[in-house]
């Protein structure tokens, strides 16, 4: 489609209705076809568009053109084409091939009006200009039809990528939260100085065994996979049954109603899948890297991540569907906050989603536009990138300080040896290793005891304030509390 065809279609259409009085069949003004009905024209029904559109009709309008073709009344199809001019006349339909140059002269067999055509009409025939400076009223009538087509599309679930997050990122995260909410996820066999044993429970170990990430087990321990994994993982349920499982639902209810209206705000599968992509694994990286005792997992970054994405293509935007995404963000936002306050770890939630809010905001700008047409806004947005994954690997280069005691992760490993997933108890030993503790899973009962020490961690001081738990820590988690 070229400028010339697209304001000599225009300028067709406003013709056509104020000069003969031609009325669109479904009320709608598409961008490059359109169909008109007027029983009192010699012509009764016009079709109008430009040639290789790919808009397809409305029911309303195929049920139209077949009900008009029984009744044999005259139809006349005109293609607007950037070279071609051809007519072919049959009994029942006239095909008129013109171009924009011909346009007056082809028409003016069939519509004598034509010729009083204003040149206001054609002006952007002669002149430069952009094709979205169209005449107000049918850009108006345009911008209320693709609204309304979006709203169709957002009732009908007409989407795609939408339903990939669906899957990865609300079904199987949701599956696994109900799961670890019935598992007594717990680390034991300890002995303290009074010779009793004692249990810890391990709230987040779900969210680790399912494939979250965290600093420990991503780097110290080197199971990389999980900066991809990370978002299918399980949810923090540490709130209890009942209010993890209001929260889950509003959650990913909310995440499926965004996903889906961001698809469509965006208009382009392959724009937002990209964005998203890159969002949701240069999130990955980077929290995993920067902040050592937060465990991400589940469907709050990736609510983060849509949100960037959503505001970044509808800032700024006047047209209706902009101001429809405006209204409805607001309620994912609400519900944001308030699994933050039920949240175990304030701080740490509100982190990982603000950072998903900004790498959604970054990746929505840069694929945008083309790399040709990038300004000082989008070379800003990479440079906060760069400094993003710098700090990160800055973090991950420089930090090599044993970490403290996690007991979600032992619980975690504890549950992969046993249940042989991707090794026995001795390759999990092995990372436990890696890591830098004391203690290791005894091989044949599977239970976990810091009083082993292992190759690696013999080399550490017993003293290490960092390494073995205290006395205090073991009482307060004690079974009976």
């Amino acid at each position: 489609m070229t400028e010339k065809q697209f304001k000599t279609y225009s300028a067709l259409v406003k013709f056509f209705k104020k000069e003969y009085k031609y009325k669109n069949v479904d009320k709608k003004v598409k961008e490059s076809r359109v169909l008109f009905i007027n029983n009192n024209n010699e012509y009764a029904l016009v079709q109008l568009e430009i040639e290789g559109t790919n808009e397809t009709w409305s029911n309303i309008e195929v049920m139209a053109q077949k009900n008009f073709f029984d009744q044999k009344i005259k139809k006349l199809k005109i293609i607007i084409s950037e070279t071609t001019s051809q007519l072919t006349e049959k009994d029942d339909e006239i095909v008129l091939i013109t171009t924009p140059e011909n346009l007056k002269k082809d028409l003016l067999k069939f519509f004598p009006l034509i010729s009083t055509l204003q040149e206001t009409y054609l002006k952007a025939i002669k002149q430069k200009s952009t094709v979205n400076e169209i005449p107000e009223e049918l850009n108006d009538e345009i911008k209320i039809n693709n609204f309304k087509q979006a709203l169709n599309k957002i009732k009908n679930n007409n989407v795609s990528f939408s339903w990939v997050i669906l899957f990865f990122f609300i079904i199987m995260p949701v599956s696994f939260t109900i799961i670890g909410l019935f598992m007594n996820m717990y680390v034991g066999n300890g002995i303290t100085d009074e010779g009793t044993s004692w249990l810890i429970t391990a709230y987040q170990a779900p969210m680790l065994i399912f494939g979250g990430t965290n600093q420990t087990l991503t780097f110290a321990g080197g199971q990389y996979w999980r900066i991809l994994t990370y978002g299918f993982s399980a949810m923090d349920a540490g709130s209890g049954i009942l209010l993890s499982a209001f929260m889950i639902f509003f959650l990913t209810t909310a995440l499926f109603s965004l996903t889906k209206l961001t698809e469509i705000v965006i208009g382009n599968v392959w724009k937002f899948s990209l964005s998203f992509l890159l969002a949701y694994l240069t999130l990955g990286f980077v929290v995993s890297a920067t902040l050592p005792y937060t465990v991400t997992s589940g469907t709050l970054p990736i609510i983060g991540i849509m949100v960037g994405i959503l505001v970044m293509n509808i800032s700024g935007d006047t047209s209706p569907i902009a101001k429809f995404g405006k209204a409805k963000v607001a309620w994912p936002i609400v519900l944001i906050i308030l699994s933050i306050f039920t949240s175990q770890d304030r701080l740490s939630s509100f982190s990982v989603l603000m950072s998903g809010i900004i790498f959604g905001s970054i990746f929505a700008a840069l694929t945008k536009k083309s790399v040709k047409e990038w300004t000082w806004r989008e070379n800003i947005m990479i440079l906060f990138l760069v400094i993003f994954i710098v700090v990160g690997i800055v973090f991950v280069t420089t930090m090599k300080k044993i970490p403290a005691y996690n007991y979600n992760v032992i619980v975690a490993l504890q549950f992969y040896g046993k249940n042989k997933i991707g090794g026995d108890l001795n390759h999990y030993n092995g990372i436990i290793e890696k890591i830098g503790w004391l203690g290791r899973f005894d091989v044949n009962t599977g239970n976990w005891n810091n009083k082993i020490i292992t190759p690696l961690s013999s080399t550490y001081s017993l003293t290490t304030s960092n390494v073995l738990p205290s006395l205090d820590l073991i009482n307060t988690f004690r079974l009976g509390m």
